[in-house]
């Protein structure tokens, strides 16, 4: 389970990553254009929290993946 953890590692340094990005563009004004559409900021509070959340919920997983397969391990009586 190994590779499973280090999945779960990697998910969440990106998320926090791409959370950190969204933050960033709070602090500095930054005009985001898609097809002549403009996002605001409010579309990036809401992904900045969106990708945070998620970020600390993988984190959470990963480090519990090895409790989860100890105690699976466990004889049955």
């Amino acid at each position: 389970m190994k590779s499973q953890k280090t999945g779960l590692l990697v998910a969440s340094v990106i998320f926090m990553l791409v959370a950190l990005a969204h933050v960033a563009r709070l602090v500095c004004p930054v005009s985001v254009q898609l097809n002549g559409h403009y996002f605001g900021r409010s579309w990036s509070v809401a992904a900045a929290v969106v990708t945070f959340v998620l970020s600390i919920w993988l984190g959470k997983l990963a480090c519990c993946c090895d409790k989860k397969e100890e105690v699976s391990t466990l004889p049955k009586a």
